[in-house]
């Protein structure tokens, strides 16, 4: 290990946060040396964990691409934090692209007994977490669990023998299909999801207050429980289902105050319907809607968002982020049109022009065509501040 100065040795003997990627193996003055192989990065970090004391260790992080055939050096690395009593482990082994079958397997059976005690706050990225091993304890202390890139065999029933859990974020979990948790998760508090296959998320969080979700629109989302969430966020900016918000959302997130949506849209609708649920508790919401940019979609589909008006009876406060120009036919002059283009022209701050069509093309919107333009006149015009409105 000559190229690690006596300097530097000295210096992690009693260090409390170890962090070990590439730039670490290296000196200052020989950085400019190409990336060191894998054989020598495992080499220096096992050179400078033997040299630690193993005293006063809050933080263990190593940061490289890494997999399984260095399990037997990167188990002695878990082993260190085990023993040093370290609060704080991050395992980030990306990028990977290998197969599954070359991760390396988390040795949950090294913190075994009253040894995963110490633990708060645990990393993981580019790894396999296995199902629990029998008689393995848990984490008593851990307040922290973040999966990115995790390859989770089995549901994760990790989660139950983690009661400090307060911050639990996954992302890119490909295999996980649910986050089902059947007991209790009391402190639970902020939970993010992005980016998995998921099926349903389905948690018992009594305090849980923020939860984050982005992905497929397929997901049954189960926290009708939860009756402290206050703030959600809900994206799926590549998929055009707009329509799963107002039917779905409101029934598994009956708590939500303050809710931000994602969403990507191309199909045009030719009216209004009555929501089957509603966001009763729902009175701040911030949008940002990417339309399809083919003139034949999206000529109407700023109509969809009437559905949250009649979704979210008691909303004070809309955002609509992006939103330029908005054009709605067959306006026939109902309290959810009147109002959908009240709350677009208070709240669209980029709105350049707001084009209204009260022609019907077909009998019964002919009927309404008169009744559109008196509520024009009489509802909409005064509110037409900056000038806005284009009438057909």
């Amino acid at each position: 290990m000559s190229s690690t100065s006596t300097k530097l040795r000295r210096a992690w003997i009693y260090h409390p946060n170890l962090y070990f990627d590439t730039s670490i193996v290296f000196a200052s003055s020989d950085r400019h040396k190409r990336v060191p192989s894998t054989e020598t990065f495992i080499d220096t970090v096992n050179f400078i964990l033997r040299m630690h004391s193993g005293l006063g260790v809050n933080k263990l992080a190593v940061i490289r691409p890494l997999r399984q055939p260095g399990k037997k050096d990167i188990d002695g690395w878990v082993s260190f934090a085990v023993t040093s009593k370290a609060r704080v482990v991050i395992l980030n082994f990306s990028p990977y692209h290998g197969s599954h079958d070359r991760r390396y397997n988390f040795p949950c059976h090294l913190f075994n007994g009253k040894s995963g005690s110490h633990l708060q706050v645990l990393q993981l990225d580019t790894i396999t977490l296995g199902p629990s091993p029998p008689g393995f304890c848990g984490f008593a202390n851990l307040t922290v669990l973040t999966l990115e890139n995790v390859l989770v065999l089995g549901d994760l029933q990790l989660l139950l023998k983690c009661p400090a859990l307060e911050w639990l974020t996954i992302r890119m979990c490909s295999q996980l299909h649910n986050l089902y948790a059947p007991e209790p998760l009391p402190r639970l508090a902020f939970l993010c999801v992005q980016d998995c296959a998921i099926d349903k998320i389905d948690v018992q969080a009594p305090n849980l207050t923020t939860f984050k979700y982005r992905g497929r629109f397929k997901v049954i989302i189960a926290l009708r429980e939860c009756l402290k969430l206050k703030t959600a966020s809900i994206a799926s900016p590549i998929e055009d289902n707009l329509y799963y918000i107002f039917t779905e959302l409101p029934n598994g997130l009956p708590h939500v105050e303050r809710l931000h949506v994602n969403v990507f849209v191309k199909t045009q609708i030719p009216g209004f319907t009555q929501a089957p649920h509603k966001f009763i508790n729902l009175r701040h919401l911030t949008m940002r809607i990417t339309y399809e940019i083919a003139k034949r979609f999206g000529r109407n589909a700023v109509l969809q968002l009437a559905y949250f008006l009649e979704a979210a009876p008691f909303l004070v406060d809309l955002h609509l982020d992006s939103l330029k120009r908005a054009c709605i036919t067959g306006f026939n002059g109902n309290g959810g049109q009147v109002a959908l283009v009240k709350f677009i022209l208070r709240n669209a701050v980029k709105l350049e022009e707001m084009v209204i069509d009260p022609k019907g093309r077909i009998t019964n919107q002919m009927m309404g065509e008169h009744k559109g333009r008196r509520m024009i006149k009489e509802k909409l015009v005064p509110k037409d501040k900056n000038g806005l409105l284009v009438i057909l």
